[in-house]
C-alpha cells in the first residue's frame, strides 16, 4: 500500500451537495464522475489499497470511513479514495471487502504515511506484516490484510506474476542502465501520469 498524497484542488461540486442526499443518487451525476477521477488521478491510477490499475470502468469510490460509521464524512473528499472492485468470492477484496469490519483503532488509511511500512511484499506474491513493528502496529497490518483480503488467490498470484515477470525483465547481474531504467519504469509515474501496477512489489524486487 503506497502513501498517497492528497491534491490541493478537489472537485468544488463535492463540497455543494445537498445535506442528506443518497449516496446512489449521487453516484449517477456528473459530479460523482469528477470525482473519481480526481482520486484516481492522485493515486496515479492505482487502487488505493492493493495498488492494482484502475481503470475507467473498473473502480469505485471508496469511504474510509464506512458512511454507516458516520454519515457527516459522506461527501468529505479527504474521505474518499478510488479502490478497483475487488473480484468476487473468495477472490473479493479491498473496498467491496471492507464492508461493515470497519474498526476505526486498527483501520490506517493510505494517506498515512506510516500504512505503508506495515506491510512487507515478497516476490512470490506474498504480503504480511512488516518485521519488527511493534505488537500494535503488527495487529494493524493483520487486521488490514484480513480486512481487505489482500491475500486473496487473485492478488497473490497477480503480484506473483509481476514479481517473475520484473526479475526475468531484469535477468542476472544486470547493468547499471538496465537497473536505472527500472526504477524508472516502475517507480515513476509515466508522462501521462500513472503508475505501473504492484509498486511495492517492484520495490522489493528492485532493492534485491
Amino acid at each position: 500500500m503506497r502513501t498517497i498524497t492528497r491534491s490541493p484542488n478537489p472537485p468544488a461540486c463535492l463540497a455543494q451537495q445537498p445535506p442528506g442526499q443518497d449516496w446512489d443518487v449521487f453516484s449517477g451525476t456528473p459530479c460523482y464522475d469528477s470525482v473519481r477521477d480526481s482520486l484516481r488521478q492522485e493515486q496515479l491510477y492505482l487502487c488505493c489499497y492493493c495498488e492494482a490499475e484502475v481503470g475507467l470502468d473498473d473502480n469505485h469510490v471508496e469511504h474510509l470511513v464506512p458512511r454507516s460509521t458516520d454519515a457527516q464524512w459522506t461527501y468529505r473528499y479527504d474521505n474518499l479514495a478510488a479502490s478497483c472492485n475487488g473480484g468476487t468470492g473468495d477472490n473479493r477484496h479491498c473496498g467491496h471487502k471492507k464492508g461493515g469490519e470497519y474498526d476505526a483503532a486498527r483501520f490506517s488509511p493510505p494517506h498515512n504515511p506510516a500504512t505503508c511500512g506495515l506491510f512487507r511484499y515478497l516476490s512470490n506474491g506474498v504480503v504480511e506484516p512488516a518485521w519488527g513493528l511493534s505488537p500494535q502496529d503488527n495487529a494493524k497490518a493483520e487486521y488490514l490484510i484480513e480486512l481487505l483480503n489482500l491475500k486473496c488467490p487473485s492478488l497473490t498470484g497477480r503480484r506473483r506474476r509481476h514479481a517473475q515477470q520484473l526479475i526475468t525483465t531484469l535477468g542476472q547481474n544486470p547493468a547499471n542502465d538496465v537497473v536505472q531504467w527500472a526504477l524508472d519504469y516502475y517507480l515513476q509515474p509515466d508522462a501521462t501520469g500513472k503508475l505501473q501496477s504492484f509498486y511495492s512489489v517492484s520495490k522489493t524486487v528492485l532493492a534485491q
